[in-house]
């Protein structure tokens, strides 16, 4: 039984910095955890980071993209995001375009991918509908250039202008796991029935929101401008559902799904490119012992065969987790 491996990496802007270091103490740990991967998937700055390590950058590269000085140059000037987005994309096409050559289309990349995105609309389009771009054998979007997969899948509304008809792929899939799942088993892409699926998903830190006003009265204006946390219901789309695709993806692989996002003692918006230095401490600092073991077993050892005391100590700790948090939800 050969094995399948997918990582997933979220949306988050800034916050990327955390998936990016995270991952590079991993790789240091395992070095072909990279190389061993099938599948590179991610969402608006995880699209970043998938596409790059995909292309075949090392995670080193990666984790330099997200410096405070391009941090500081991506989000300026700064405008009210209220009439038009708060910054321009020229700045971010024009780092990304230091990572990728201009003409790299999809199908030139080493490995497989799937980009979230939402189109909203278009001449080939009646309505708006989600969008995964991804480069399997039969894709219709192979020859879609890697820079306008990256700058679709990155396009926030409210801080960065629509790109040629799409937007932000958060606002449907911030954490891309279950869409990765989705794709890679799909018989129109991939036939998976001989293979078993790992999949390794990485947060961009898991943001301590809450809303403490009473909402029974709320209208349009409360749940766009209230400013804790500042766009509310903006902010409950890209960052309220990101654990409920983990838990659809735990539903399906059980043990061969892990989730690493770190909690953040504090909110930070996508564009707070001052707390990068946080940021990098907190995944620098992280207890990764129980990742590690995931990966020992179902990564490097890709048989994954008998469960030792700690794979069951392990399972009984995730669907004790999972429980948890489903009641919370209810």
């Amino acid at each position: 039984m050969t094995v399948f491996r997918i990582l997933s990496c979220d949306g988050g802007g800034i916050r990327g910095v955390l998936t990016a270091t995270l991952l590079k103490r991993l790789n240091q740990q395992f070095p072909q955890l990279i190389e061993k991967t099938d599948l590179f998937a991610g969402t608006s700055t995880g699209s970043f980071i998938a596409l790059a390590l995909a292309y075949g950058h090392s995670v080193e590269k990666v984790a330099e993209f997200y410096s405070v000085a391009n941090g500081r140059y991506i989000f300026s000037p700064k405008g009210l995001g209220l009439f038009r987005p708060k910054y321009g994309n020229d700045r971010l096409r024009e780092m990304l375009l230091e990572v990728f050559p201009k003409d790299l289309r999809l199908g030139d990349l080493k490995r497989y991918v799937v980009i979230p995105s939402f189109k909203i609309n278009g001449t080939k389009s009646d309505s708006w509908r989600p969008v995964f771009f991804n480069n399997f054998p039969d894709s219709k979007t192979r020859n879609l250039p890697v820079i306008d997969a990256a700058l679709a899948s990155s396009a926030a509304p409210i801080y960065f202008p629509s790109y040629k008809y799409h937007v932000d792929g958060g606002l449907i899939a911030n954490n891309p796991c279950t869409a990765a799942l989705s794709v890679a088993s799909d018989p129109y892409y991939a036939n998976r029935r001989g293979e078993e699926i790992s999949l390794l998903s990485i947060g961009t830190g898991l943001c301590p929101h809450k809303i403490t006003a009473d909402t029974t009265k709320w209208g349009l204006f409360q749940w766009l401008f209230h400013r804790h946390p500042s766009f509310p219901l903006e902010t409950i789309m890209f960052d309220g559902a990101v654990e409920a695709d983990s838990y659809f993806s735990y539903q399906f692989l059980k043990d061969r799904f892990h989730r690493l996002n770190p909690v953040l003692d504090k909110c930070i918006s996508l564009n707070d490119y001052q707390e990068i230095p946080y940021l990098v401490s907190l995944a620098e600092n992280y207890d990764l012992r129980e990742t590690l073991d995931w990966i020992k077993t179902y990564w490097e050892d890709a048989s994954g065969s008998e469960f030792s005391a700690y794979k069951k100590e392990l399972n009984l700790k995730k669907a004790r987790y999972w429980h948890q948090w489903h009641n919370k939800s209810l």
